[in-house]
């Protein structure tokens, strides 16, 4: 039997898993630079508490009229959607985009994946990188979303604005509707401020990418908007594959163009409709949202990790391990990680992205590569490198392991400082316990195993002419790695 569930005071009995979270979960970190990388976006920066923006999204997701949520997933964050939605007890539908193509072939890879699932079945698109603290305020718009696309509405939610930014898309709502919420009078993109101050003035919301509409509705209006899209995406469909359990577009992904969703449908549909969120929100663009939405004490000052401050105003300070002393400063953000230390006024944030632009010219490493790199075992920091030699921090999860290979340039020596591993060299399986350790030489085959319940810490020192994470060759590999 189907179950119900009533949405405020006075608002219709709504299914059970009647909407279809969809959580956008691709691009890359630039503006929480140095915390977040290219290959470790801002979504999985743990922030304000602790918690990664992804992870407070699927936590948003608790009211039971929430289905099963699709995460549209980039290369490199797959493993943690994973991990952290297994930690978050959700199950989830992983789609793998083979490169990022913009928010348009995004919500068209949804809108399908949904419709299979059901082609009536409530679509409600999110980024997977925002703050919206009231849970149950957010699932009141989602239900009050529904009744518009139920009607075959492309619904957006729109915020009330706190103040004229430049950093955001605005609304302009049109007539009101019976069903609730108006028509999209226009869309504008990013405005010089005396043309927000003026926006607002006249009732306009903030965009915050948030859509909700019926997944046949919404393929309708993207086949008649953006065919190109949906031709693709519906290709890249028929060519995927299962890449431990999580489904692997085809190639056929790269011919949808690179454009979002507002721009290709949302701003020619004669289908918009904006309702008006009466929820907080922030799309915590960077470090000066970070501080906005933090604790901070009577002098302004919000602190994460080993900091000490003194004679310190209006500023954000951060630490990812040793020790952040910080004196006799105004309006700055200080993040220190343990491979690269942003030093900036917190008014100028937004201007990190020149920066991480500049670092990318270079050829930085830093710019794209986090200290700490996750893997599907567990993950790996670099703590020393010097010429010939590399000294790695490894963690393996319970019943994780490394793939069986081998190195042409490099030999290893592991050092168990935690838990028992189990590791194969060449013919032997060998079990290294705390305070053990183990010689590799070039050219071995071997692998790392953790058979017991508790993570298993490694001390690795590579020694060797070439230390790069290219020299390998994976024999064999749980997780379909070449």
């Amino acid at each position: 039997m189907t179950s119900y569930s009533p949405l405020g005071e006075s608002g219709p009995l709504l299914r059970q898993g009647l909407v279809i979270p969809a959580i956008l979960c691709g691009g890359s970190g630039s503006r929480l630079w140095p915390v977040s990388r290219k290959n470790f976006a801002k979504q999985h920066v743990p922030i304000i508490g602790g918690a990664s923006p992804f992870q407070r999204t699927i936590g948003r997701l608790s009211d039971e009229i929430f289905g099963a949520p699709i995460v549209i997933s980039a290369e490199a964050s797959r493993f943690l959607v994973a991990e952290e939605a297994k930690q978050a007890g959700v199950e989830v539908e992983i789609a793998l985009e083979p490169e990022g193509r913009d928010t348009l072939a995004a919500v068209t890879l949804a809108a399908c994946l949904a419709a299979r699932r059901d082609p009536a079945a409530i679509v409600m698109i999110m980024p997977s990188d925002h703050l919206i603290p009231d849970a149950a305020a957010f699932a009141g718009a989602a239900a009050a979303a529904v009744r518009l696309a139920e009607e075959g509405r492309i619904v957006t939610l729109g915020i009330a604005p706190t103040g004229p930014s430049t950093a955001y898309g605005y609304i302009v709502p049109g007539e009101a509707l019976a069903a609730g919420g108006n028509a999209v009078a226009r869309f504008v993109e990013k405005p010089e401020a005396g043309l927000a101050a003026e926006l607002i003035a006249g009732g306009c919301l903030w965009n915050a990418g948030i859509f909700c509409f019926r997944a046949d509705a919404g393929l309708r209006e993207i086949g008649a908007l953006a065919p190109r899209a949906l031709e693709a995406v519906r290709m890249a469909l028929a060519e995927a594959t299962d890449d431990v359990g999580m489904l692997r577009l085809g190639r056929a992904f790269a011919a949808a163009p690179r454009i979002s969703f507002d721009r290709a449908v949302m701003e020619h549909t004669t289908r918009a409709a904006v309702l008006p969120a009466g929820f907080a929100w922030s799309d915590i663009g960077d470090w000066k949202a970070v501080w906005e939405h933090s604790p901070r004490d009577d002098a302004g000052v919000a602190r994460e990790g080993k900091v000490h401050a003194r004679e310190v105003t209006n500023s954000y300070l951060r630490s990812d391990g040793r020790l952040l002393c910080v004196l006799g400063v105004d309006g700055l953000a200080v993040v220190d990680t343990p491979d690269a230390v942003l030093v900036a006024p917190i008014g100028r944030a937004q201007e990190v992205r020149a920066v991480v632009a500049d670092l990318e010219a270079q050829g930085a490493e830093e710019a794209s590569t986090p200290a700490r790199v996750h893997r599907p075992w567990g993950w790996y920091q670099t703590m020393d490198l010097g010429e010939r030699f590399r000294v790695k921090r490894l963690v393996v999860a319970p019943g994780k392991k490394l793939s069986l290979q081998k190195h042409h340039h490099r030999a290893e020596h592991w050092v168990v400082v935690r838990g028992t591993a189990e590791v194969t060299r060449d013919s032997e399986v060998l079990l290294v316990h705390e305070n053990e350790s183990i010689y590799l030489p070039s050219g071995c085959a071997h692998r790392l195993a953790n058979p017991g319940k508790i993570p298993v810490e490694i001390v690795e020192v590579q020694t060797g002419t070439y230390l790069g994470e290219d020299d390998i060759v994976r024999i064999e590999d749980d997780f379909g790695r070449r």
